[in-house]
């Protein structure tokens, strides 16, 4: 486990899914925890929000975090291209 990955989108896709497995299970989590704590309501479970919703907030948080180093990564490929 002490491999470390040097590809950055092999990396933002790893992430990409354990955000997006993490989401899966806190996001009714914690609805269930507001709906039967705090506001006192029956919990529905839907579709929209429990499986559209943290698969549009993964890749947002994925985009995020590893845009900026996914095109640091391209373009510091391209200069060493260069140099040799």
């Amino acid at each position: 486990m002490s491999k470390k990955i040097e590809n950055v989108k092999t990396q933002a896709i790893i992430y990409f899914v354990s955000v997006f497995i993490a989401s899966l299970v806190l996001f009714p989590l914690l609805d269930l925890f507001w709906t039967n704590i705090i506001t006192h309501s029956e919990f529905q479970y839907n579709t929209n929000e429990y499986i559209i919703q943290p698969l549009i907030f993964s890749v947002i948080i994925t985009l995020v975090l590893y845009v900026p180093l996914v095109t640091r990564h391209n373009k510091n490929a391209k200069e060493t291209a260069k140099k040799k």
